[in-house]
């Protein structure tokens, strides 16, 4: 059974990531019960743990995943400090107890769940119970969004031999949160959360890259530049991006290997690329592959926004869920042939279902939006103008629906709340 993270797993070298200057001054090192002195390993994956005083949670966990190999492990919650690494280093039950953070796997318990029987797969799954291997991560993202990001790498299906090396961890910001138990000492509240995604490709045989951050409080990164974020909402990213959030090197072959841009010169023509990418993900479908065109996107440019929508309401869904549209311009917007649309289904907006011209602050409701039939369980919506352009973008969660009352979207929204 192979112990800690192994380098030549996708059956090229892919070492872990190094550190900045700054980042290199938080890492717990010199301790020799370690590998080079700074490298926890367990069954599949290793832990390199940031030892700052307030933050106490790991900096990276690197996951090698054999999908040929996964197994049902029964999950136990036996959470326990690392004693290779000194508790006053790890935040333990205290910090998670009576308010909404969870114990965010970083490794996830059912990835790591594989071997050459259950027994191991079992041993791998008891192994991911390490206050290392978890950080402070809301309770609505760790169920939701985070979650179904996981479920895609377990499912990926397009890794060469199943395998599969993943890179996590949370990144900090300015104005983070804070928590302090009785008799503890302060902890910050990660900001958000990366993922790194690299296999190598069943089709080329050639390395493959996929990134992707989560925010659980956008208002710590309120000094960043950039597009409007939201919480609880996955992101396809750059590398050079997740380095500069967290203070984390990769690899040169990661960088080559994504197919998202830093920088507009260095873009591919004639995909849509507006750099830095930082891409909106609602569904599988919508992750980037090398040479997908993107949306073009106008969220920035036309102030027309879905204001709100009843998704569960009173005496069934069918032919009575409806979604409303705004226009904060400051002109007369005709939305005529627009398409809304959710992760399953679109609808073309006509003047049959509605009076398709708007004028400044105007807001129509579009009832009886069939095919679209709006999840429960939590959607997302999207606006497209007739020539294609995405006007804008809404999600929500089970969280956020209440059976007869809209779910509204314009700020402020945040579906960890």
């Amino acid at each position: 059974m192979n112990t800690g993270y192994q380098a030549d797993f996708l059956g090229l070298d892919l070492p872990l990531p190094s550190f900045s200057a700054a980042l290199a001054g938080e890492i717990h090192q010199q301790n020799e019960q370690l590998r080079d002195g700074y490298i926890a390993d367990y069954i599949h994956y290793s832990v390199v743990q940031n030892g700052s005083n307030d933050k106490r949670s790991p900096a990276f966990v690197a996951l090698n995943i054999d999908q040929r190999q996964l197994r049902s492990a029964k999950r136990r919650d036996n959470w326990r400090t690392d004693s290779r690494i000194p508790a006053k280093l790890q935040l333990n039950n205290d910090y998670y107890a009576n308010n909404p953070w969870d114990r965010g796997h970083m490794a996830r318990r059912t990835t790591a769940a594989w071997g050459d029987s259950a027994r191991e797969a079992q041993q791998a799954s008891n192994e991911t119970f390490y206050f290392t291997n978890a950080t402070l991560q809301h309770a609505n993202l760790n169920q939701d969004e985070w979650l179904a990001l996981e479920n895609w790498v377990l499912e990926l299906g397009t890794a060469a031999g199943g395998l599969i090396t993943v890179f996590s961890g949370p990144f900090y910001a300015d104005y983070d949160r804070t928590i302090k138990p009785g008799g503890r000492t302060l902890a910050r509240i990660p900001s958000g959360f990366f993922k790194v995604v690299c296999f190598k490709h069943k089709i080329t045989s050639e390395l493959d890259v996929r990134a992707f951050v989560m925010y659980q409080d956008v208002e710590a990164l309120k000094d960043k530049n950039g597009h409007k974020k939201y919480n609880n909402q996955s992101y396809q990213t750059t590398i050079t991006e997740i380095e500069n959030l967290t203070g984390l090197q990769f690899d040169s072959h990661v960088y080559s290997a994504n197919p998202l841009f830093y920088h507009q010169a260095n873009a591919t023509p004639n995909l849509n690329i507006q750099a830095p990418e930082e891409l909106e993900v609602g569904k599988a479908n919508d992750i980037i592959s090398d040479g997908s065109v993107r949306d073009v996107i106008a969220d920035d440019d036309v102030d027309v926004y879905i204001a709100a929508a009843l998704v569960n309401p009173e005496g069934g869904d069918a032919g009575n869920e409806w979604i409303s549209i705004t226009n904060f311009s400051n002109d007369i917007v005709d939305i005529n042939g627009w398409v809304l649309e959710d992760n399953f289904s679109k609808l073309t907006i006509s003047n049959k279902k509605v009076n398709c011209l708007m004028n400044a602050g105007d807001t129509i409701v579009i009832r009886n939006i069939l095919p679209i039939k709006l999840g429960n369980s939590g959607d997302i919506i999207r606006l497209y103008d007739d020539t294609g352009r995405r006007i804008d973008y809404v999600n929500y969660t089970a969280n956020n629906v209440t059976a007869g009352k809209p779910v509204m979207f314009l700020e402020p929204r945040n579906t960890l709340r």
